[in-house]
């Protein structure tokens, strides 16, 4: 093995090399370059840092001394992963959406600084970026105000537009398809769904009777093919005389569909899932397509959220009158039908687990947000005293995410007992599986596999954010612990893996009443229902009006 000192070139650190590529002798990392000007607006800063004693346990960014936040860990890395040998440097990554409206510094020059603390207790602090800050208000729009299109009275039912950000397989999909099912069977309205991307949920609605419009993604970098694109789908709407429009998801795949309501005079219901302001949602936005869209959110008759806590991040902006928060319905039958032939010895022996494991499950798409690689690295420290545990990751994609983890996976010691999976539409096999089902997200506004698992009375260890805490009630109905936090993650299966079969199943079981009791389908839809119908006046709603 050949031994040779270097110099790193940024930042300028000591390493060890062997057999040609750096070993880190000492922590480093680097914050990446900002805008020469920072807007008091949400901003993404994002970086690495890498301990050579191990893993990184939290992050805190300061702005000239004022705390920012906890950042995000484990994102990915390719370009430190090649560089470096170390098992954590493709998963070296860091990310936070500070929210510059919150600080209180003055305009000028400012020094953002990073301290990490490694899983053993080492303090280091990244270089500082200097940066500027300053109050500008963007570019004011100098188009029109956009006139409505005259249309007809309404008829009897509400016929509805609904436009979603796409039809492949995830959460806010699925949503959409429970939704539409329960409105179709109560005859509470007739449904059109647009979507810019196909999908394996397309022939799930059109099987319920709803067409299908697959269109192209409406761009929102240049506002002049954006504008073109939003008035052909408005000439497309038009003549099919829909009497409301239906928006799930504020991502910039969906929102056109606001604006394609307000040049046709169509009240608007917003099912909002993303747990983002709208200031780092919608940051990428020119400021002519920005200033159109918050005038869509100020006109939408109602903007429903699942979680109290997204509802506040969207009150700022539209106003808390027509905004309401109403726990999302779950469609039970299909759960319980697949729970009554599961098989679940059977089950293990088709996936390959082993007969006696602990089968600790992870669902969704490989993603920052998600702390995949944060939860591998909290398995690391846990599974010497747990031999019969075993991580698995569900949502394996062809995209750096996953190669970072599975990078990672590959280096790790107890590589024999953790396995990514590529994202399949079985999910429902694996609920089956797991002893423990674990959502350890930063960011979730109340994700769908936290309540599938409930109802499969799957034990759940969750990260306490957002609409977790309002769902889960620590020790009774599953288990919380601290996001962006390895310590605490490590704890929490800890926690979870050291408790005895009766507490799992008694917390399955309450997890499963509850989602029974707080997530009704049928109560879902005809809250929905009854908003379609009152909105078509274009009425907003207030605390006391939400539907029951």
């Amino acid at each position: 093995m050949r031994r040779l000192w270097t110099r790193g070139a940024s930042p300028s650190m000591t390493f060890l090399h062997v057999e040609g590529n750096p070993v880190p002798l000492e922590p480093h990392g680097h914050i990446d370059p900002l805008p020469p000007k920072l807007r008091r607006t949400s901003v993404l800063v994002k970086g690495w840092v890498l301990f050579p004693s191990g893993a990184t346990d939290r992050l805190e960014l300061f702005l000239d001394g004022k705390p920012l936040g906890r950042a995000r860990l484990g994102v990915a890395r390719v370009d430190v992963g090649q560089h470096w040998d170390s098992p954590h440097a493709a998963t070296s990554g860091f990310e936070l959406n500070a929210d510059l409206t919150e600080w209180d510094g003055p305009d000028g020059e400012a020094s953002l600084v990073a301290v990490a603390t490694s899983a053993e207790g080492e303090r280091y602090e990244l270089e500082p970026l200097e940066v500027s800050v300053t109050s500008e208000p963007p570019p004011a729009s100098k188009l029109p105000p956009t006139k409505p299109v005259p249309r007809d009275l309404p008829g009897p039912r509400p016929r509805v537009l609904v436009f979603t950000h796409h039809l492949g397989l995830g959460g806010a999909q699925l949503y959409l398809l429970d939704l539409l099912r329960q409105l179709v069977k109560t005859e509470a309205g007739s449904f059109v769904v647009v979507s810019p991307l196909d999908g394996p949920v397309r022939e799930d609605l059109e099987a319920l009777g709803v067409p299908v419009h697959i269109n192209s993604p409406v761009p929102f970098d240049d506002d002049g093919s954006h504008l073109g694109r939003v008035e052909e789908l408005a000439a497309w709407a038009g003549p099919r005389e829909f009497d409301a429009v239906l928006i799930n998801t504020a991502t910039t795949l969906s929102f056109a569909g606001a604006e394609v309501a307000e040049r046709l005079d169509l009240p608007v219901v917003w099912a909002i899932h993303e747990s983002f302001p709208p200031s780092f949602l919608w940051a990428e936005l020119s400021p002519q397509v920005r200033e159109r869209l918050d005038r869509a959110l100020q006109r939408s008759s109602f903007l429903v959220f699942e979680a109290d806590a997204t509802r506040h991040l969207f009150e700022p902006s539209a106003g808390s009158a027509r905004c309401l928060t109403l726990p999302y319905g779950l469609d039970l039958e299909p759960i319980d039908a697949a729970r009554s032939k599961f098989d679940r010895a059977r089950a293990r022996e088709k996936v390959g687990i082993p007969e006696d494991a602990e089968a600790i499950v992870c669902i969704g798409t490989v993603e920052p947000r998600k702390a995949q690689a944060l939860l591998a690295q909290a398995f690391d420290r846990i599974a010497a005293a747990h031999p019969r545990a075993h991580l698995y990751f569900v949502g394996g994609r062809e995209d750096e995410n996953s190669e970072a983890l599975q990078s990672y996976i590959e280096a790790d010691s107890t590589s024999d007992r953790i396995e990514l999976i590529p994202l399949t539409p079985e999910v429902q096999l694996w609920y089956g599986l797991a002893d423990v089902l674990v959502c350890a997200s930063d960011v979730e506004s109340l994700p769908r596999t936290v309540l599938e698992a409930m109802a499969w009375e799957t034990p759940v260890l969750a990260t306490g954010v957002f609409g977790l805490p309002e769902l889960i009630d620590d020790g009774e109905t599953g288990w919380l612990c601290e996001p962006r936090d390895l310590d605490a993650l490590a704890g929490g299966l800890e926690r979870a893996l050291a408790s005895s079969p009766e507490e799992r199943a008694a917390i399955g079981r309450a997890g499963r009443v509850l989602v029974e009791e707080r997530h009704s389908l049928e109560r879902y839809g005809r809250q929905i229902a009854e908003l379609l119908d009152p909105a078509r006046s274009g009425t907003a709603a207030t605390g006391n009006d939400a539907p029951t």
